[in-house]
């Protein structure tokens, strides 16, 4: 078995590996998919490790790289996403082998630490390899159907965590709203995804996966969501913000936000409302519309990796220094 750097030429290899390995999930394997993801991403390539055995893959494992920035240092992380074993090889160690040979190599690149939010199931192994559990991710709430959300909670809880999307249809994204984000200076003392237009084009206007809809006033700030769908209700996920403007009124954020965000819940018969726990509690003042409920662990599982963080790692794994956002953390 040889393990190797992954090329373009991989990629039909590549999308056949994970449709053996995993199935046709609510994620889709294509290689649209697959170039959107880990190779368009504008913070560089995927790292991507192969295991080939007599000129077949059998085994894949990929780094996404991502850029966080606190107190004007950037900082080069990876996330660890896809991951394949054929059927036929699996229980050989290949996942492993894999993984820590592309910890090392991300190590030599400077790569300062792997973040991911594995499930149940894979959480285990990955603390097994160094891994280490930061906890739930915060989550705000608003309820706006009680009695909707309270039924669907009772009579089905699996079900109540479904992945379907919504397809009504959104207002597009224009050259304005990103345009806006060329003046954007980002001022964090708390790690924060590295915004820029191309971030924003990428991973929201032109994601292939879910459909994004903003609310925004073209200067101050720009709210981006997604409808998602339950069994029994109807998600509005608030999934990233940007204060464009540090300058504005936070009594002009909160009444504009509300009034535009409960048009549109009212449009769409929205049951509740979320929003990161981290990014409402940095910015509280401009989010009062969202209520009284106390933010909640109730997100994914945050795992880190320590590769060049050294004595700085212990930092990372308070969840008050962070500013992540449901954008940073949901799967695609």
């Amino acid at each position: 078995m040889q393990l190797r750097p992954a090329t373009p030429e991989d990629r039909p290899a590549i999308i056949e590996l994970l449709r053996q390995s995993l199935g046709e999930s609510s994620i889709p394997k294509s290689e649209a998919l697959w170039v959107w993801k880990h190779e368009h991403n504008p913070f560089g390539p995927s790292y991507v490790l192969v295991a080939e055995e007599n000129g077949k893959l059998i085994g894949l494992r990929a780094f996404m790289q991502w850029s966080w920035i606190r107190n004007d240092r950037v900082y080069r992380t990876v996330r660890a996403v896809d991951t394949a074993t054929h059927p036929d090889h699996q229980g050989k160690g290949i996942f492993k082998k894999l993984t820590l040979q592309q910890l090392e190599s991300c190590r030599q690149e400077g790569i300062l630490f792997v973040f991911n939010t594995p499930n149940g199931q894979s959480k285990p192994g990955y603390l097994k390899m160094g891994w280490v559990e930061q906890g739930k991710m915060p989550i705000k709430f608003k309820i706006l159907r009680p009695f909707t959300v309270a039924k669907a909670r009772f009579f089905d809880k699996e079900k109540y965590t479904g992945q379907s999307e919504d397809p009504s249809p959104f207002q597009k994204w224009t050259l304005g709203v990103l345009g806006s984000l060329d003046r954007y200076v980002q001022r964090t003392n708390q790690l924060a995804t590295l915004f820029s237009p191309q971030y924003i084009s990428w991973r929201y206007a032109n994601n292939p996966l879910y459909s994004y809809n903003y609310f925004t006033d073209q200067e101050n700030y720009l709210l981006i969501s997604r409808i998602k769908m339950h069994a029994y209700t109807k998600e509005l996920r608030l999934v990233d913000f940007i204060r464009l403007n540090p300058q504005a009124d936070n009594g002009y954020l909160n009444a504009t936000m509300k009034a535009q965000v409960s048009t549109f819940c009212e449009q769409y018969q929205i049951d509740f409302i979320s929003l990161s726990g981290q990014q409402f509690q940095a910015n509280k003042a401009c989010f009062n519309w969202m209520g009284m409920l106390p933010v909640r662990r109730l997100g994914p599982t945050i795992t880190l990796r320590d590769l060049n963080m050294k004595e700085n790692f212990q930092y990372l794994l308070d969840t008050k220094n962070w500013c992540y956002s449901t954008g940073d953390l949901e799967l695609f």
